[in-house]
């Protein structure tokens, strides 16, 4: 808990208003040693002189004591990737013991509160009990919605309560949560651009369509990596889905724009090979993979390029846990290596000499030691 800084900000206030302790005493009707009291930080006014105190010198009573019940996003950010760390290196339970803490003091804030939401959904593997924290993201995402009244953070919390769901092996609950059908886009964004355009903004129409390809592309990908999972059944079908998905992947450079986009991608292919009995192409999908893994820059994030020139201050701007990857660097190569270690259904492949030459080189270029 934050030390109120009543008495720092009460000196500072009576000086500035050139009032001294017997001003203040007589109007609040008080004796001048109490005053004293409070500037020396000995004791503090009784709650119902606060409005008054407040009123004498011009402030809210929160200024007064100074007291902060919201966060800027900038510190959100800060606070989200110093509990990020934390998770790596303590266990679950300690980092979590202080992150409550820190959501009785600003429980009000709710950008805090659904980057908190986040931040347990990428961690709660770590607890020993993951369905708690699961719950505990539910309630954090149902607060929010209920009381922010901001239309795009309540957004945002319904799809990080809808994968809670998810993971709780919960789809009822999901769809009811974030409707059974995929919504009409009406493409606003180019009503938008062309009403920057009669204004004479020719830059911000440029900017506006930008960010709408930006993010269309990168749910398009995601969308069609996700589809692989279940198109193995089709050879042909998918087949054709690997040579277009990845196609785009190069002609846009989704590797600059948005890595983990790329990596997931040469993960889900290789396990619609196996499902397909079809190792040879797996493995090619693996040394894609790898390669991949090579190119990563740490801190992951996602930004633009030179041809998605306008994008990076709008990521910036809107995504409000920052660009880079919601956990950190450590916790990212692990996750990286258990892929191809953990996954049954590359168990098949743990004798092949070029999958463990794949996986000895992720160990090496990640400074890791596991036996595949």
């Amino acid at each position: 808990m934050r030390e109120l800084k009543f008495a720092e900000n009460f000196v500072r206030l009576r000086k500035q208003f050139d009032m001294t302790q017997g001003d203040v005493a007589a109007y609040v009707g008080v004796s001048n040693s109490a005053v004293s009291k409070w500037e020396q930080g000995l004791s503090y006014p009784d709650l119902s002189l606060l409005p008054k105190l407040a009123t004498l010198l011009d402030v809210t009573i929160d200024e007064l004591l100074g007291y902060e019940p919201q966060l800027t996003n900038i510190r959100i950010m800060e606070v989200y990737r110093d509990f990020s760390q934390r998770f790596s290196k303590e266990s679950f339970e300690t980092v979590q013991d202080d992150i409550e803490d820190m959501l009785k003091e600003y429980y009000s804030c709710y950008p805090l509160l659904v980057r908190i939401s986040q931040l347990y959904l990428n961690h709660y593997f770590y607890s020993e009990h993951p369905q708690t924290v699961l719950k505990r993201v539910i309630e954090l995402c149902e607060r929010t919605v209920a009381l922010s009244g901001d239309y795009h953070l309540n957004q945002e919390a319904q799809v990080i309560h809808a994968s809670a769901l998810l993971i709780m092996g919960k789809p009822q609950e999901l769809l009811n949560c974030v409707g059974y059908d995929v919504p009409i886009q009406f493409g606003v964004e180019k009503l938008i651009a062309k009403a920057y355009a009669m204004l004479a903004n020719v830059q911000k129409a440029k900017e506006t369509l930008q960010i709408s390809t930006f993010q269309h592309l990168l749910i398009m990908i995601s969308s069609e990596i996700e589809f692989l999972e279940y198109a193995s059944d089709d050879r042909k079908l998918f087949d054709e889905m690997i040579n277009r998905i990845e196609n785009v992947i190069n002609l846009y450079n989704i590797e600059n724009l948005n890595i983990h986009i790329k990596l997931m991608f040469y993960y889900k292919a290789a396990l619609g090979y196996m499902q397909q009995q079809r190792h040879k192409a797996a493995l090619s999908m693996l040394e894609r993979f790898y390669q991949t893994c090579k190119n990563i820059s740490f801190p992951m994030k996602i930004c633009g390029d030179d041809y998605f020139y306008t994008v990076d201050n709008w990521i910036e701007q809107n995504i409000n846990s920052s660009s880079y990857a919601p956990r950190d660097e450590q916790a990212i190569k692990n996750d990286l290596l258990k892929m191809l270690q953990k996954e049954p259904m590359f168990l098949p492949l743990h004798e092949e000499p070029t999958f463990k030459m794949i996986f000895r080189n992720l160990q090496r270029i990640f400074n890791l030691n596991e036996k595949p």
